[in-house]
């Protein structure tokens, strides 16, 4: 085959051309990471329409583009933006002839600039306004705009909205000059902090609030918090207007006299929310509440009114975290609704129905055996099972937990053997891991991959328990059938110790431990075992692989990067990251918590003393060849610490920002566990960096906080 469609589609010529779908987008994917799955089917389409050969004009208006100074990537872009042969372009000839038309950029810019122009305005009279800014062809035009809001829809700091009748809003021009009320609590008043998840939650956009000249960060709970005092001249209870002006600069005033909401205002209210519901007929949230009001009524909100919870319950809207609903049933279908978007999230939009099925019959306590046995077949597909143990065990409540721990024992009840069985010991081990239950899940797990025969996704977690028992051998050997890459972290850790351990000694020869016992007498059976201070990478891998196999970590572990860098991979990729959500956001104690058990001993009392460790800037004493002398910048205390790659790098003088863990080795006379006067060695474990120049006692003074985001967030703007 030609070696330039495969060039174009994928930046290199495979060793094979893809013969399906899915391997079309394993390599684009590869060649582009980060696309969403959409993304790649609709690219993958693209890649079926060239390389198939049956829609030659694809692969010309490609060649086209391309001689036309686009790069490859914008190419394809333009055709993934204009798919044609689909069956529903009338002339897919003619669509191909009009490319390029412009960029997505482009076309979101044009979008959210008219949008403020003349909006509240409907979708279809602000194609015709994309007609004419961007000099489009009119068959184009509602193909394009569309392509604008779905892509504005997915950006969660998007300036437009979309409401209905398909009435698109730009959110800064709709609320510039509202006053919107919310009555003070006792917790925000002494917490300085003041909430913004339902009556003022417009202004959860507002880019970089301040008031009175101080920044206003954003907390976890969903609320501003300020600086100490700013709310201390108002009392429990009173109402406040808040206002927020287009450079961000916030007010915060009592309102002395009650408003009252006229008729027409409560009418406005309750005809925006069931015009908005009608459709879906899910609850609304409440940011989405205040501005369906404000394109009804632009003044609604121009003076103080009730607070948004006051003036919903006037019309008869019930209020929950953060979204209005007039009866139960929209709170029922609300949920399910969100069961399944995370559902497709987890798994993808091709498995998310299998996925919400298998979902409903295992989270119905009234599923019988049948049922039962329908959802293991439909379970069998590793990506689905783990999508849906994942959302049943949810927030991790103690009743989801016994929810799921139930459903586990129900399915091993019912599975009987093979591949159905397989599945359900792998849910019940999933649900006795969660439960705190290890050893229990080790055993569902080994009655699993007897039932498996081999099933990967069984070995793996095995083999992730040998690992953490300190069982390099087995665990490289299960890790090695599964033929994983030669680079996997924790293949490559199994592998070094596994070969460290070297052959078993003879049963009258000492013992590998240093007892002066023979060995038959002394850890017969066990294989030889590093010195603990060899170890430490190894038990810092174990920490990352708990993040990693866990499962109910990604929302952690996604906030936290999204601080890091906007880029998933670029954030990950940095080891301060993971770190950061294993220390600072409090996973490495439910590493120790739920792991623990397995680990040997010496490494989880090793463990465990890494907990009493901050982050700190430590500035470099002494070099030497294999290690660093630091100081404490906060504490003035003196280390010594065994680091080999940083120290060639390094002076004396320079700043570093690291955690200086114990690393068991026994210093100036302490006991070789390291107690003592002379203490433990030290290791710098997780995201060393260098502090620029100057900047160490700022540092200093963020990691004082224990704020992991902050620390991320300064990482980030030091760049």
């Amino acid at each position: 085959m030609d070696e330039a469609p495969l060039r174009f589609l994928f930046g290199t010529v495979p060793d094979a051309v893809p013969a399906t779908p899915d391997e079309c987008a394993d390599l684009l994917d590869a060649d582009r990471p980060g696309a969403s799955d959409r993304e790649l089917e609709l690219r993958a389409t693209v890649a079926g329409q060239i390389l198939g050969g049956e829609h030659p004009d694809v692969w010309r208006t490609a060649q086209r583009l391309l001689d036309a100074g686009l790069t490859r990537e914008d190419a394809l872009d333009q055709l993934v933006g204009a798919i044609v042969f689909d069956g529903e372009s009338a002339d897919p000839v003619a669509v191909l002839d009009r490319l390029p038309v412009p960029g997505p950029d482009a076309l979101a810019a044009a979008f959210v600039d008219l949008a403020r122009e003349h909006g509240p305005v409907p979708i279809g009279e602000l194609a015709v306004h994309m007609i004419a800014r961007l000099d489009l062809h009119p068959d184009d035009a509602a193909r394009l705009t569309d392509q604008a809001e779905e892509r504005l829809h997915d950006d969660p700091d998007s300036p437009v909205v979309l409401l209905s009748p398909d009435l698109v809003v730009h959110v800064d021009a709709l609320t510039e000059g509202i006053a919107l009320t919310h009555r003070l609590s006792a917790d925000e008043r002494d917490g300085d902090r003041l909430d913004l998840l339902t009556d003022l939650a417009v202004f959860a956009r507002t880019t970089a609030p301040t008031v009175d000249g101080a920044a206003l960060s954003y907390g976890d709970d969903g609320s501003w918090a300020g600086p100490p005092g700013w709310l201390s001249a108002h009392r429990p209870g009173d109402l406040l207007a808040v206002r927020v002006a287009p450079d961000g600069a916030v007010s915060v005033e009592a309102v002395d006299d009650e408003p009252v909401a006229g008729p027409a205002l409560l009418m406005t209210t309750r005809t925006a929310y069931d015009e908005e519901t009608e459709e879906t007929g899910l609850p609304l949230a409440a940011e989405d509440l205040v501005l369906a009001v404000l394109a009804r009524d632009p003044a609604a909100f121009g003076r103080p009114r009730p607070p948004l919870v006051e003036l919903a319950a006037a019309t008869g809207l019930q209020h929950r975290d953060g979204e209005f609903a007039h009866e139960e049933a929209a709170w029922v279908r609300g949920e399910a609704f969100g069961v399944q978007v995370r559902l497709a999230d987890a798994v993808g939009t091709e498995r998310a129905a299998q996925a919400s099925t298998a979902y409903e019959l295992l989270a119905d306590p009234a599923s019988g055996a049948p049922a039962l046995r329908e959802a293991l077949e439909l379970l069998e597909d590793p990506a689905t099972l783990v999508g849906v143990v994942d959302e049943l065990a949810g927030d991790e409540t103690p009743e989801r937990i016994a929810a799921l721990v139930a459903a586990g024992e129900r399915l091993v009840a019912v599975a009987g053997s093979g591949g159905r069985a397989a599945v359900a010991e792998y849910v019940a081990a999933v649900a006795a891991e969660r439960d705190g239950r290890v050893r229990d899940a080790e055993a569902h797990l080994r009655a699993a991959s007897l039932a498996g025969r081999g099933w990967g996704l069984v070995e793996d977690r095995l083999a992730w328990y040998e690992s953490d028992r300190g069982e390099a051998a087995a665990a490289y050997g299960r890790w090695s059938e599964l033929e994983l890459p030669d680079d996997d972290p924790d293949l490559a850790m199994v592998r070094r110790f596994a070969a460290a351990t070297g052959p078993e000694p003879g049963r009258n020869a000492p013992c590998w431990c240093g007892s002066g016992r023979k060995y038959k007498q002394c850890h017969a059976g066990r294989p030889a075992v590093p010195p603990l201070p060899e170890r430490v990478p190894w038990l810092h891998r174990k920490a990352l692989a708990y993040l990693e196999r866990r499962g109910g970590t990604d929302g952690d572990v996604y906030d936290y990067a999204a601080l890091r860098d906007p880029d998933p991979a670029v954030a990950l990729a940095d080891p301060l990251t993971l770190d950061v959500v294993l220390h600072e956001g409090g996973w490495f104690g439910k590493f120790l918590a739920e792991r623990g058990p397995l680990l040997p001993a010496d490494e989880a009392e090793l463990a465990a003393s890494w907990t009493e460790v901050d982050r700190a800037v430590h500035e470099v004493v002494e070099v030497r060849p294999h290690g660093l002398t630091v100081r404490d910048l906060a504490g003035g205390g003196v280390v010594e610490v065994t680091e080999r790659a940083a120290g060639r790098e390094l002076v004396a003088g320079a700043l570093l920002c690291a955690r200086a863990v114990p690393d068991g080795s026994p210093v100036n006379g302490s006991g070789p566990d390291g107690s003592g006067p002379g203490g433990s060695g030290r290791r710098f474990v997780g995201g060393l960096f260098r502090v620029p120049d100057g900047r160490g006692p700022e540092l200093a003074e963020v990691l004082a906080t224990r704020d992991g985001a902050a620390l991320l967030a300064w990482v980030a703007s030091a760049g």
